[in-house]
Formats: structure tokens, sequence, C-alpha cells
């Protein structure tokens, strides 16, 4: 008995899966080839790179603005950076440090007596000792005093102050370092600086008579102090505990804040100011 072999009706789906099966590939639209273009890949790499490395670009940036516009920032000038950037955005550096790390942590590293000695130890002792021979061989070897006396007296001096108080936290943060480490070793050596350093200053200058003007200054440092205290005092210490204040009272609103806002940017963004 002879059987028929029956064929499907030859349909739209059928006719359309012979011509997807015969080898012939859609063409790309032209924005994907130009999307996919090597030229136009390298080039958003190097947006990219640009675009993290901003910090970086922005200090180029804020340094040729102040060669060309020093009135803008300068102590007096149309800013009055002595309060907007002395005062006001350093502020808000430490009122973002104070809402971004815990108290738990801050307390941890406020007990880590070896970070203490090891940090406190380079401020105040390897860079002033160092410096010191670097200058004992400057003064012994330049007898003809070609270069000024003052200029060394600026290295020692240098030497003698405590880290830096904005720009080591905020660029500890930016480098993904211990923030917390960083603030509280900040916090530390600027308490002792205003004490140590003027008289470790003294002691380290040379036995030359050409440092004996600097020897022999006297004057009433208590308006010294009394105007660094008060710097620290409204610009570091006050918003840094507002700021732990806030967060231990709200802290998972401050968390999404952080995180939502992005508030360390504004952090780094005070930092450009303050170079500026």
């Amino acid at each position: 008995m002879k059987t028929t072999s029956r064929r499907p009706p030859v349909t739209a789906t059928t006719t359309a899966s012979r011509e997807g099966s015969s080898g012939e590939q859609p063409n790309t639209a032209p924005e994907d080839r130009f999307s996919t273009h090597p030229l136009i890949a390298h080039l958003k790499t190097a947006a990219l790179f640009l675009l993290s490395q901003w910090m970086i670009i922005g200090i180029g940036v804020v340094c040729l603005l102040a060669y060309f516009f020093p009135h803008v920032a300068a102590h007096g000038g149309v800013i009055r950076s002595e309060y907007s950037i002395l005062y006001g955005a350093v502020a808000v550096i430490f009122l973002i440090s104070g809402l971004s790390i815990s108290g738990k942590k801050l307390l941890v590293h406020a007990g880590n007596w070896r970070l203490h000695c090891l940090v406190q130890g380079v401020s105040f002792a390897l860079c002033p000792v160092t410096m010191y021979a670097f200058v004992q061989a400057i003064n012994a070897g330049d007898t003809a005093e070609k270069i000024d006396r003052v200029v060394l007296v600026g290295f020692l001096l240098t030497a003698c102050i405590p880290t830096t108080i904005a720009s080591n936290v905020v660029m500890t943060r930016a480098a993904d370092g211990d923030e917390a480490a960083a603030l509280v070793e900040v916090l530390l050596g600027n308490v002792f600086g205003p004490v140590i350093s003027p008289a470790f200053t003294v002691a380290l200058l040379p036995k030359d008579g050409s440092f004996d003007m600097w020897k022999n200054v006297s004057g009433d440092l208590n308006e010294m102090y009394r105007n660094v205290f008060k710097l620290l005092g409204l610009s570091v210490y006050l918003p840094l505990a507002i700021g732990q204040l806030v967060r231990w009272m709200w802290p998972e609103v401050i968390m999404r804040a952080m995180q939502r806002w992005r508030l360390n940017k504004i952090g780094t963004f005070c930092l450009l100011l303050l170079i500026w």
C-alpha cells in the first residue's frame, strides 16, 4: 500500500524561517556600528578615567585660578576667604566626616597607642630631625650666605608643624584609606602642635649667629593660642561633634543621605576651595 506524504502548507512563518536559515545576517543599525567603533570605545575609556581623577584635575584648575585671579580668594578678597574658607569650607569637611564615620570606630582608634606613636612620632620627631640635618648641611656649606636664612628657618618650621587638617582627611578618604584613623591623628596632632611646634623650631635653629634674631623673639603668645584654638574649635571640633550627634540620632537616615547625595564629594570640593 502506497503512503502519501503530506507537506505542511507554506505560510509566512515558514517562509521567514527559511530566509533566516539561509545564512544572511540582518543589517546592523548605523547607531550600533558607531557605538562599537574602537575609537569611540577608547574615548569613553579616557573620559571615564578623567572623571575618576577629577580631584587631581581640580587641583590644577584651582591653582591656575589662583594664579590668574589672586584677589578672589586672598585674605580680605572678594569671597573673604578668612571666613568663608578657613571657617566655612573646613567646617563642612569635618561636618561630613562626623556624619559619615561611626563614633565607635573613632573610639577604637583613639585607644590605638601604636598608631599614635607612629604618626605623631613621624610628624614631631622624624620630620624635624631630618630637616634639621638638611638645614645644618646647607648652613655649613653656604658660608657666603647666598641662601637667605629666612628660607632655612621656614624649612624647620614647616617640618615641626603638625599634619594638615582638612586635606589629610579628604585625601585619605579619596584614597579609600582609614578616614577614622586619619581624623583621630589630625585632631591629636593639632591639639599638641601649637605647644610643641614653636618650642621645637627654636630649639632646632643652628647655633650660628645669623639665626639669633629668631631665637630672641619675644611676644605675647596668648593671642596666638587664642586664635589657633578658636579656629580649631569653630571649624573642626564643633562641626565634628554636631555630625556625630546627628548621626547618633538618625543613623539610617544619615547613611541613606550620604549615599544618595554623595556628600563626600562636597568635602572634596571644599578642599579644592581651600587650596585656592
